[in-house]
């Protein structure tokens, strides 16, 4: 009876000290928890509270200059290219659809937006390209306002109130001068050029910015845009930063100002799309392993999918494993899939190849055939049936694509 009393009493006292190692336990996580909220919306408020400095110090400024270098590297797709502008931007004027009035130059071109205008010329050909009416469509993809001091002017606003995004600030040195890195993960959607908003991507990767600000002007002299899954990026650096420039001369805003030394362009006639029903023109193109040729006459008495691509077009790399798909389901009949590459060098077609296991055959040097077939999109797919007529020429509708594969064979 002693020895059922002490063992009772022995398993009252494990429960009494398991329930309060629990509870301590219990009070660890919740005080770790709070803690680690608290370390986040501090990091928040730090973040922002920085991007409220540029902000309010970029919407202030009426005009400002700059020259902006923009490097491009996505080692995933082996890519790589580097471009430099100088820039001169006006916001003092209200009535232009995107804000602004610019001037920006390269080593071989000029561009210009003067409110009402929109102009460029080409320093090598001598020829200036005029648009009377622009649109807000025509400044949405300019490749020197990718991830610039425009584009952060407009989208910060955004950033600084977005609740879907995470925000961290870090301090750093450069050339022991003080600045601030504030980075931005804003999950699937990336940043318009003009910085209205933000575009949602289908991308199996989240998106991450990183920029530098100059604590003493709290300018902007960096943009990275990376992503949470490979080491691509893109990065914009802002040098030689005037935010009183000399203003442009007035007649340097009107394009019949240049009209002395540069010539209109003649505007290149696009040619509409091949239609369906249409006989598809002969051609003849080699492979880019094997040192023979294919002509379309050939292939005669096949059903043929051609699919016009290029290297460095996320789409086309995209319908890739869906073009295998379609080859390897009607390989056993009379079809056939050929790649038609428009312009990639040798090299580049048989890393693109490589890399996304293309296969199907690929033909090379197509950009002339692309250009009589009325193709400007990419990738763009025509069918032919086995008497050589199209039934289908548009983009990857792959549904729709093998009905008409079937129905043909």
């Amino acid at each position: 009876m002693q020895n059922e009393y002490c063992t009772n009493i022995f398993v009252f006292c494990v429960k009494i000290l398991f329930m309060k190692l629990w509870l301590a336990f219990f009070l660890l996580l919740v005080t770790s928890s709070v803690g680690y909220s608290q370390d986040v919306i501090t990091q928040q408020q730090n973040a922002n509270s920085v991007l409220q400095k540029t902000s309010a110090k970029l919407n202030i400024l009426t005009t400002f200059s700059y020259n902006i270098k923009r490097e491009l590297n996505y080692a995933s797709e082996n890519y790589h290219n580097i471009s430099e502008w100088s820039c001169y931007f006006n916001f003092g004027l209200t009535n232009t659809m995107v804000g602004f009035q610019y001037q920006v130059n390269d080593s071989t071109s000029s561009h210009f937006f003067n409110g009402t205008e929109k102009f460029e010329f080409k320093k090598t050909t001598k020829t200036i390209q005029i648009n009377n009416n622009p649109q807000k469509r025509d400044f949405t993809s300019l490749s020197y306002l990718y991830n610039s001091i425009v584009t952060f002017r407009n989208v910060l606003p955004l950033i600084i109130s977005d609740q879907n995004s995470t925000k961290t600030v870090k301090d750093t040195t450069i050339n022991k001068n003080p600045f601030e890195v504030v980075t931005i993960k804003i999950g699937k959607r990336r940043i318009q050029n003009l910085g209205e908003g933000f575009d949602t991507m289908q991308t199996k990767y989240n998106f991450i910015y990183k920029i530098t600000i100059d604590k003493a002007t709290n300018m902007p002299i960096e943009v990275l845009q990376k992503n949470d899954l490979n080491d691509d990026f893109i990065k914009t650096n802002f040098t030689n930063i005037n935010l009183a420039p000399n203003q442009p001369t007035e007649n340097s805003w009107y394009y019949p100002t240049y009209m002395a030394e540069y010539e209109p362009s003649k505007q290149k006639e696009i040619s509409k799309l091949i239609s369906v029903g249409s006989v598809a023109p002969d051609w003849t193109l080699s492979l880019y392993n094997k040192n023979e040729n294919i002509s379309l006459s050939e292939l005669r008495g096949k059903v043929i999918l051609l699919d016009f691509w290029f290297k460095n077009c996320s789409p086309c790399i995209e319908s890739v494993p869906h073009l295998n798909a379609i080859n390897t389901k009607f390989r056993n009949k009379k079809f056939e899939v050929l790649g038609i590459n428009t312009w990639d060098l040798k090299k580049d077609i048989a890393w693109f190849c490589n890399k996304h296991k293309v296969a199907y055959n690929i033909l090379m040097n197509g950009k002339d055939l692309a250009e009589s077939y009325g193709i400007d999109a990419f990738p763009t797919m025509i069918l032919i049936n086995k008497e050589g007529k199209v039934l289908y020429s548009g983009g990857f509708d792959q549904s729709k694509i093998e009905k008409l594969i079937e129905k043909a064979l």
